[in-house]
């Protein structure tokens, strides 16, 4: 029996903030659910479904995020924002892309290095902001 997971969770991925967590474990999901597709030959018939529901669940995602790091006075909010607005474009450009080469794996490894940029590049600069809220909310 083929791996069809794509990203292995691993518990060093939680960042501690669960619903930020939860929510990681959906965009995983959706990466995995790609591959899974793309191993079972769909090609590129499952970029679309994908890329609508990426494109819906990480401005979701972002939102939330967003208001996370605004309640604890992160100073790179504005940095953070612009940086979830590229996401969208950089995400449409991978998947035309993928379209244009008749390859779906272009989608599929451009979400693979952005989710590891975003859970150890971005979450890590704003991780003592972070911890900050946790400990507000534990007082």
């Amino acid at each position: 029996m083929m791996n069809v997971l794509y990203i292995v969770w691993k518990p060093d991925d939680d960042i501690g903030v669960p619903i930020i967590d939860e929510q990681h474990h959906a965009i995983v999901a959706t990466i995995n659910s790609l591959y899974y597709f793309i191993q079972e030959g769909w090609g590129l018939s499952a970029l679309a479904p994908t890329l609508n529901i990426i494109k819906s669940y990480s401005s979701f995602h972002f939102k939330t995020e967003e208001g996370i790091l605004a309640k604890a006075g992160y100073p790179e909010l504005h940095k953070h924002i612009m940086a979830q607005k590229q996401f969208i474009k950089d995400v449409d450009a991978a998947a035309q892309e993928a379209i244009d080469y008749k390859d779906p794996f272009i989608l599929l490894k451009f979400l693979k290095n952005w989710w590891v940029s975003h859970l150890k590049k971005e979450h890590l600069e704003y991780a003592v902001n972070l911890d900050k809220l946790k400990e507000k909310s534990d007082d």
